[in-house]
């Protein structure tokens, strides 16, 4: 069976589908420019988290906020909120990893429990 030749309109669905995350992407780099101290695999994946967290994490974003807005939510809103997102997803990585740094060297840290007086 012959594999179907990519039309027109089958490219400029996915070129839509991917121009969609951009703003995103633009505050995944931009965010680079706020941290001098990462490798370039280190900027890699920086980039990488920020356009996934703006791919999985806006939607969800601008739908909790979809809730609350009176009408329908702005598309320059939402694309606000992707950039933020990608931008803000650098900020929250360094973190992350310390304590997942953290968690690998004494994972039971996660069920201890005080008691009595601290």
């Amino acid at each position: 069976m012959a594999d179907a030749p990519l039309t027109e309109p089958a490219i400029a669905g996915v070129l839509a589908k991917v121009i969609a995350f951009a703003p995103g992407f633009a505050g995944a780099v931009l965010s680079l420019a706020f941290v001098e101290t990462l490798t370039i695999r280190g900027r890699m994946v920086a980039v990488l988290v920020g356009l996934l967290s703006a791919i999985f994490l806006a939607p969800a974003i601008c739908s909790l906020l979809d809730l609350f807005w009176p009408g329908d939510l702005p598309g320059t809103v939402a694309k606000a909120i992707l950039f933020l997102t990608g931008l803000c997803a650098m900020g929250c990585l360094p973190k992350l990893l310390a304590w997942l740094q953290k968690l690998a060297g004494d994972p039971l840290s996660l069920l201890k429990v005080k008691v009595g007086p601290a």
